[in-house]
């Protein structure tokens, strides 16, 4: 066998080792990301609110505008965005609108990002929920994105830094 078939199995035998040390100290955000990294993108967003009927409406420009302050601030890329309505006044206060509009389930699932308002994660998957109040109801936007791996594998590995 050849010196650097040789180099080149030990190489395999040192990234399994470390692949399975990794997955047994049990770091489950990197893993997760690791695994996240791997898989094909793919659209993911919050249900939309029990009652909201999807529209195929333009999405009001104010609405759009915090969905872009949200996709800039976090540097992400928009993948789609969902327009409905609902003959519910939605509260305008986020905490209670996420209350009224989401079961616990949701809540659970896709958790509030602190910085801004309105958007929710899900592993790499970020979903900003806006809601206009009129008389007739509320309309809500949905927008779905997503962050990159690189900065999810990222952000991952530094939240177990700090732990």
């Amino acid at each position: 066998m050849s010196r650097s078939a040789r180099r080149g199995i030990w190489a395999m035998v040192v990234a399994l080792f470390a692949i399975i040390v990794l997955w047994m100290s049990e770091p489950y955000g990197v893993t997760q990301a690791l695994g996240d990294c791997v898989r094909p993108t793919t659209v993911t967003m919050m249900p939309l609110p029990e009652g909201c009927v999807q529209t195929s409406e333009v999405p009001p420009a104010r609405l759009m505008q915090i969905v872009e302050s949200q996709r800039a601030f976090y540097d992400l890329a928009l993948q789609d965005v969902v327009v409905c309505r609902s003959p519910r006044r939605f509260p305008q206060d986020e905490s209670a609108f996420l209350e009224l509009a989401f079961s616990e389930e949701v809540r659970k699932q896709w958790l509030p990002l602190y910085i801004g308002c309105c958007s929710y994660q899900f592993r790499r998957h970020i979903t900003v929920v806006v809601a206009e109040v009129g008389e007739r109801g509320s309309t809500i936007v949905v927008a779905a994105l997503i962050q990159s791996r690189w900065r999810y594998l990222l952000s991952n590995w530094r939240k177990y830094r700090r732990n």
